[in-house]
């Protein structure tokens, strides 16, 4: 269990929030993150304000002036930035459920995390509920569900208990106390504390075994939302089911919510439907919602609705609709990609786009604007300070005015593009699924295993060498040099740690630095050394590497966070320090030395500092 402690009244805890990053425990630097708080997974109403569970941490609205606070990773003491699930205990503490850092507890000063070290099934999880007698309840992937009264933990899986899966998505509580657990492929079980009854299309009239959400109505009625086949009501003999063929917006069902006159609401993958139990009244993009996937329903006051969606918060009152978007980070918090421009302009690759940070604002470009695709991997700049982004749907060039799109219709290898060097004289090469391609501006080549000595056609990553040298990273063919006239392959057979590379960086004194599935490998141009967990790194997988100007070298990882290697000594960092997500992405260093970090949640600044300072926070391990 890990405490943040945070000194002083609260209105200065909401002061340092705002302006003060989080200091890393080791390395002397602070953490900042940027983050998308507009997609939405849940939403809780308290007074007057409305808490936000989204991919980019925790935000909390001011329902009178529209104002927000975020909290991360980075401003305090969250597990982590992607928050699936809210609930309030009736001491008033919130709870917030993330997606890889366990549950935190806050009750306005504190900070408290539990994961799965301390009993919790799962440090992945999707929703929480209290029951009658105050004990919290969590959902959680591939760790059933645990119940936590204060002290003690109980967790019930499939291997030890009547629950049909282990990945639970939705939990509620009935008028007699009862729990119901939607799961994601068993159906529903319910449990009186003693005994389990499961409910799946075999043996009830569940119309889907994926169950999203749960909800009970003003007559003690469950409704269940499930993955695909709308929405079914139980009232304890005959079962209801209600589809878009009955009025429904969509058959996905994300959230319900009974609201104060005992209407009705579902958040739908196509929109919110609202049912008076005769008539069923739908809203979409066209009313004045802010998007049309509906992910999470929240009853403020008497007429009043607030919906998160996969693109903002919208609230309904008096036939009036509101959006509240945050602005203040990335387009998506999906960030595969990372460059700095000559003006020192950070520009990030998403999974939604493009977003381009000049140190105050934020500006976004899309497929809309003349981005060939929303789902960008790769982002270079020429030496004419051109941006190029590698997407999956071809390559675009932007001069700051001006978009052109090159495809396989043009000449390159393919529309879905990894990896993008520029070479000593200015070309570029373009890492795709099905081969390497070469433009000059005006020709384009294509290297492919079947007219070169290209290993594999899954090209992942480029690097060019201090000799000029084009270093490829395949998927399945290990390491590919090419000094454009002859090639030359290494694979662990040479002593590469994997042939599944995903990056490559050349340091200072011209070693090659390879991450891959099984480690990162080093190579001098004789010698191979590969560094595991074993030595210090982080995670094995290593998805981005950088060398900052110190001659560093930083390795971004799925599920371990960040690494740096000094060439003796190894620090990780980890969300507990500051950084947005343990799944990092893409790396990059700024003129001032910054390190930049595309997370799976935002993307995260870390500044070196050149003395220690004193923390803001105070961790405990209890």
């Amino acid at each position: 269990m890990k405490h943040v402690r945070w000194p002083g009244a609260w209105a200065f805890l909401l002061l340092l929030t705002l302006t003060l990053p989080q200091l890393a425990r080791a390395g002397g630097g602070t953490w900042t993150n940027f983050t998308s708080g507009n997609r939405v997974n849940a939403l809780l109403v308290r007074g007057g304000e409305v808490w936000a569970a989204t991919e980019g941490g925790l935000v909390r609205w001011n329902r009178l002036d529209g104002s927000h606070v975020t909290f991360t990773t980075a401003s305090s003491g969250l597990a982590e930035n992607r928050v699936q699930a809210l609930a309030l205990d009736g001491a008033g503490n919130l709870w917030v459920g993330t997606y890889g850092g366990g549950v935190s507890r806050f009750d306005g000063h504190t900070w408290v995390t539990f994961t799965a070290a301390d009993g919790l099934g799962s440090d992945q999880v999707y929703a929480i509920a209290v029951d009658t007698a105050g004990n919290l309840w969590f959902g959680t992937e591939g760790g059933g569900v645990s119940r936590f009264d204060g002290a003690t933990w109980t967790t019930y899986t499939v291997e030890n208990s009547g629950l049909p899966d282990n990945e639970v998505r939705a939990i509620a509580v009935d008028a007699n106390g009862h729990l119901w657990f939607g799961t994601y492929s068993g159906g529903v079980a319910w449990f009186d504390g003693s005994s389990w009854t499961t409910f799946n299309t075999l043996n009830s009239g569940l119309p889907s075994n994926q169950v999203n959400a749960i909800a009970v109505d003003e007559s003690g009625r469950l409704w269940f939302g499930t993955g695909g086949a709308g929405v079914s009501r139980f009232d304890g003999t005959f079962w209801r089911t209600y589809t878009t063929a009955d009025g429904l917006a969509g058959n996905t069902i994300y959230a319900i919510v009974v609201d104060g006159d005992g209407n009705v609401w579902l958040g739908t993958d196509a929109g919110a439907s609202a049912f008076d139990g005769i008539l069923w009244t739908n809203y979409t993009a066209a009313d004045g919602l802010v998007h049309n996937q509906v992910r999470a329903l929240a009853e403020g006051a008497p007429g009043e609705m607030w919906f998160g969606t996969a693109a903002g918060l919208s609230r309904l009152a008096s036939a009036t609709w509101t959006t509240y978007l945050t602005a203040d980070g990335p387009v998506d918090n999906t960030v595969e990609a990372i460059a700095v421009d000559g003006a020192g302009h950070l520009w990030f690759g998403t999974r939604a786009g493009v977003s381009r940070f000049d140190g105050t604002a934020w500006t976004h470009y899309t497929a809309a604007e003349g981005l060939a695709h929303d789902w960008v991997r790769a982002v270079a700049v020429d030496g004419a300070g051109r941006l190029w982004f590698g997407t999956q749907g071809g390559v675009s060039r932007f001069d700051g005015t001006a978009w052109t799109t090159y495809t396989a219709a043009h000449g390159l290898a393919d529309d879905e593009v990894h990896a993008i060097a520029i070479d000593r004289v200015g070309r570029l090469w373009f890492g795709t699924r099905a081969g390497v391609s070469r433009f000059d501006g005006t020709t384009w080549t294509t290297y492919t295993t079947s007219n070169s000595g290209l290993p594999d056609n899954r090209v992942w990553a480029i690097a060019v060498d201090g000799a000029g040298r084009l270093w490829f990273g395949t998927q399945g063919g290990g390491v590919a040099r090419f000094d454009g006239a002859s090639w030359r392959t290494y694979t662990t057979a040479d002593g590469l740690a994997s042939d599944w590379v995903n990056a490559i960086a050349v340091d200072a004194a011209g070693n090659l630095w390879f991450g891959t599935w099984a480690g990162a490998s080093r190579f001098d141009g004789h010698t191979w050394t590969t560094y595991t967990t074993a030595d210090g790194l982080a995670s094995d997988w290593v998805e981005a590497i950088a060398v900052d100007p110190k001659g560093n070298v930083w390795f971004g990882t799925w599920g371990g966070g960040a690494s740096r290697f000094d060439g003796s000594s190894w620090t990780t960092y980890t969300p507990a320090d500051g950084l947005a997500s343990r799944s990092v992405h893409a790396i990059a260093v700024d003129a001032a030395g910054n390190l930049w970090f595309g997370t799976e949640g935002g993307v995260s600044r870390f500044s070196p500092l050149s003395r220690a300072f004193l923390p803001v926070a105070v961790r405990n391990k209890r």
